[in-house]
């Protein structure tokens, strides 16, 4: 477990994340505290950063660049993905 520091920053208050955090910029985290226990989740942000992807994956499809099975066979020979 790692220590982090809780700064003053503006009139609020803020910790900074190491960059193994994991988290990327404008991340939106949950926050919640249970007793003396500060829970912060990422899950949204990852779920974020998972949709972002798979945008991203369909940008050539949607611009229509894409390649048939005949031309991958062509091009590539038979690869054995579809037996």
């Amino acid at each position: 477990m790692e220590k982090l520091k809780v700064r003053k920053i503006g009139n609020s208050l803020g910790v900074i994340f190491p960059r193994s955090s994991g988290l990327k910029l404008n991340d939106e985290l949950l926050y919640t505290h249970e007793g003396t226990k500060h829970i912060l989740d990422s899950s949204e942000a990852d779920k974020a950063h998972d949709r972002a992807l798979i945008e991203k994956s369909f940008e050539d499809f949607e611009k229509g660049l894409i390649v048939s099975h005949e031309e991958m066979l062509k091009e590539f020979g038979d690869s054995g993905w579809g037996k």
